[in-house]
């Protein structure tokens, strides 16, 4: 089905995403995956001819930076999903990481300041 314009649904667009439709199978790296989102411009934009308002980047910017996708002209819903969540995995990694740290910060002032003053914090 190729369309050239828009596709209303009244209800959700539903694509296979079942595991034994599915091969090659490759892990991807969460952090490099945000690391890229981050780095990556995303615009306001509307189509040519159409007033209707989109948020996202290009589709060459999205394909030289993820490699997914039948080519450099459009950006697959779900490769877009993908790209999300995972970026989503890897500032979840990266927030739990810094807070380890801060808690470890805060425990050594903790205990340098239990040491200095004793019970006096209490």
């Amino acid at each position: 089905l190729t369309v050239d314009g828009n596709i209303l649904a009244s209800g959700t667009v539903t694509g296979s995403s079942d595991r034994n439709r599915k091969e090659t199978f490759k892990s991807v790296d969460p952090q490099e995956i945000l690391d890229k989102v981050v780095s990556m411009e995303i615009q306001r934009w509307n189509y040519i001819g159409e007033e209707t308002p989109h948020l996202g980047p290009v589709a060459q910017d999205f394909h030289n930076a993820f490699e997914v996708g039948m080519d450099d002209k459009h950006i697959s819903m779900v490769d877009a999903d993908g790209v999300a969540l995972a970026a989503i995995q890897g500032l979840n990694h990266k927030l739990e990481q810094e807070n380890d740290e801060l808690r470890q910060r805060v425990a050594r002032l903790e205990r340098l300041l239990q040491a200095r003053w004793g019970g006096a914090l209490q």
